[in-house]
Parts: C-alpha cells; structure tokens; sequence
C-alpha cells in the first residue's frame, strides 16, 4: 500500500476486504420463515412489488450485523488518512482547487486553439515567418499587460520612495492603532448589548 490510490483502486481494496469477510449466519428458521410468508401471499394472490420488497428489507434487517476482520479499520483509516495528507497537485484534476482549474483550462485552450489555427494557416501555404508573426500579433495584448503592469509598480516604487520614513511607519502605526480600537470598541460593545441581557 505504498503506492497512491485512485478513488477506483481503494474502492475496489474496500470491496475486496468486504468481500473477504466470514459469511453471515441467518437466524434459526429464516429460510423456512420466507418460504413460509412467500408461499403464503402467493397462495392469496401475486405479491405486488412493494410488497415483496417490504418482506424482504424487514428478513434482512433481521440478520445479525457482520464482523469486520481484525485490522480492517485501521488499514481503511490509514488509507483515507494518506489520501486528505496528499497534495491537491498530486491528485486528479477534479480534486484541484476552482481558480486553478479555470487557469488551466483557459491556458489550455488558448493553447489548443492557437496550435488549431497555426496548423489551418499552414495548410493554406503560409510559411512558418508569417504564422509566427500572426501568433505574436495575436498575443500582442501580452505585451502591453506586462507593459502596464511595469509602469505601475515603477510608480508606486516612486510613490512610496518620495514618502518619508517616519511618515509612512507613522502612518501604518496609526492604521494599526485605529484597528485595535475598532476591535475594542466592538468587543466592549457586544458584551454590553447582550452578556447583560
């Protein structure tokens, strides 16, 4: 078992172990019991579905339950234990968290769909210059993101840098400080509203 399951595999480990499990005994009588009930609403008339199934569930119910063999529970618990310790990247794509999975089928496609239109130019006689320049010219809105995105934090560097330092300690200070009240003040104001209640 040191190898990952999937959800299939340890499924199928738990049907084995089931399986592998000592035969219930019935009750003394139950056989003669159904047999008994079957042939007698059969005599009366033909058992309607929901009644057979009523007669049935109420017999098995009557069983007694069955024993689990020894070490059975600590080898499932140790299982499902190994499994929620297991990385979500380690897992299928259906275990990975939503953000993750909509970043990757978006990549995903984006990437499908530029291989599917590179392929279709090419077959129109396109040389492989004049798709790379049509792919680059597609994506070209990357470039300007990453542009912005340069400018912005060049600005806010600036920003920040022309700020004094004991300004900006003072100021991150007091927004701590009026934090702290506001959470006080909250407090001192629910345990006089309703403690005393």
């Amino acid at each position: 078992m040191n190898r990952k399951m999937t959800p299939e595999e340890l499924e199928q480990f738990i049907h084995r172990e089931l399986r592998a499990l000592p035969a219930r005994k019935p009750r003394e009588g139950f056989e003669a019991r159904l047999q008994a009930a079957v042939a007698a609403r059969t005599a009366r008339s033909v058992l309607a579905p929901e009644h057979a199934e009523q007669l049935v569930h109420r017999e098995l119910r009557a069983l007694p339950l069955r024993k689990a063999p020894v070490g059975f529970e600590a080898r499932v618990l140790a299982e499902i234990e190994r499994r929620s310790a297991t990385a979500w990247y380690h897992k299928s794509w259906s275990y990975w968290p939503a953000p993750v999975r909509a970043v990757f089928l978006l990549l995903g496609t984006t990437l499908a769909g530029t291989a599917i239109a590179a392929f279709w130019m090419f077959t129109q006689g396109a040389t492989a210059a004049a798709i790379g320049q049509e792919i680059a010219a597609g994506f070209s809105w990357v470039t300007r993101l990453v542009a912005a995105v340069t400018w912005t934090v060049h600005f806010v560097r600036q920003l920040i840098g022309g700020i004094p330092a004991l300004w900006l300690y003072g100021g991150l200070a007091f927004i701590a400080a009026m934090y702290a009240t506001f959470v006080g003040l909250g407090t001192a104001a629910y345990r006089y509203l309703y403690r005393n209640n």
